[in-house]
């Protein structure tokens, strides 16, 4: 099997690809890896050219197709080796670059027609923790200075919507997956999802978590239950999409309670200017929306955990989305339940113990 791992600087695409595939080989599994920029460096030194990595983008437009070229020749010239059942290989790259403010194509269909992956990922992750990589890494430093808070959503948005576009042409899956994840998550995608879909298998259930983040974070006991649901949901067998593994509204809620010129997410070790943040706000709140729609759609079913009476337009909102989408919606609310919260779920349950059970049986 071969799987295309694409994301933006920053985004921490192939740190997280290293994991999957190491807790993989962990599974006894036969999987390698391909990093295709650094790849492209490594092939400039063998021609004896000295790139800068502040500088390869501003190579002539050519010079870096043939530089791509080279670098993706090798890994088609093995791509064979990866067509069966019994080893696979994951090739991290960029679909994209948004440089001197300009999208710039990162990929070319020629080798991807030749290499048939067999599913395509985006690799994202909350708009501050890529700037705070940025920020933090010395190679990657160069884009702070080209980047805005709202450059990096668009980037990233553009991203999954070129990868996207590169799965649909060649008409197999494309996921999003938050580099903020366990790389069990990966793992079951390729191995109990995917792998099992090709050799004609049932594969594992995929589930969207549902629930009111704003709430739940707010309360250490029922984020910690929350948590516990995930982890039990796991051991079934069971992918668990969580929304809180990409979430940037804490920004917009940081800038509402702050006052000063900076921003700063708790627990991040960077601060962004106010107003970044701000001319990012609607950016946030309107990807937020679309990116948990998204994880819906790579979904099977989506399980509601809604344990407090107040009401969450948010979980209402991808309920519905979700049940007229031809997803099974299960909820645990364990209180009085309105028609209308009723009407758009396939089973209601007043425990998740219950929940766990019923889903255990259908497993």
């Amino acid at each position: 099997m071969i799987v295309i791992a694409t994301g933006i600087t920053g985004s921490g695409r192939a740190g997280y690809v290293r994991k999957v595939v190491e807790y993989a080989r962990g599974m006894g599994k036969k999987i390698d890896f391909i990093d295709i920029g650094p790849k492209m460096f490594e092939k400039a030194r063998q021609l004896r050219v000295n790139i800068p990595h502040n500088k390869i983008l501003d190579l002539d437009s050519l010079a870096l197709s043939f530089l791509r070229a080279t670098t993706f020749e090798e890994a088609v010239s093995n791509a064979d080796k990866y067509k069966g059942d019994e080893h696979d290989l994951i090739i991290s790259l960029h679909a994209s670059f948004r440089w001197r403010k300009v999208l710039l194509p990162a990929f070319d269909f020629y080798y991807l027609r030749r290499l048939e992956p067999d599913f395509y990922v985006t690799i994202v992750n909350s708009a501050y923790k890529i700037r705070e990589e940025i920020h933090l890494k010395p190679d990657l430093r160069h884009w702070l200075e080209r980047l805005t808070l709202r450059e990096i959503l668009t980037w990233q948005d553009e991203e999954v919507f070129t990868t996207k576009i590169m799965a649909d042409f060649q008409a197999v899956p494309h996921y999003i997956v938050s580099g903020s994840d366990d790389p069990y998550t990966l793992y079951k995608i390729i191995y109990d999802v995917e792998k099992r879909r090709k050799r004609g298998e049932k594969p594992v259930k995929k589930a969207y978590l549902s629930y009111p983040m704003t709430m739940v974070r707010g309360n250490k006991d029922i984020a910690a239950e929350k948590d516990e649901l995930v982890r039990k949901l796991k051991e079934m067998g069971i992918v668990v999409f969580d929304p809180s593994s990409v979430e940037d509204m804490v920004l917009v809620e940081e800038l509402e309670r702050s006052e000063g010129d900076e921003v700063r997410v708790p627990g991040s070790s960077v601060t962004i200017p106010r107003s970044e943040v701000e001319e990012a706000r609607q950016y946030i709140i309107e990807q937020t929306v679309v990116r948990d729609y998204r994880l819906i759609d790579q979904s099977d079913m989506v399980i509601v955990f809604y344990p407090v009476k107040e009401l969450s337009a948010g979980v209402l909102s991808e309920m519905i989305y979700a049940y007229t989408h031809q997803k099974d919606v299960y909820a645990i609310f364990p209180y009085k339940v309105s028609p209308f919260f009723l009407y758009y779920t396939t089973k209601m349950f007043k425990t998740v113990d219950e929940a766990l059970e019923f889903l255990k049986e259908q497993a």
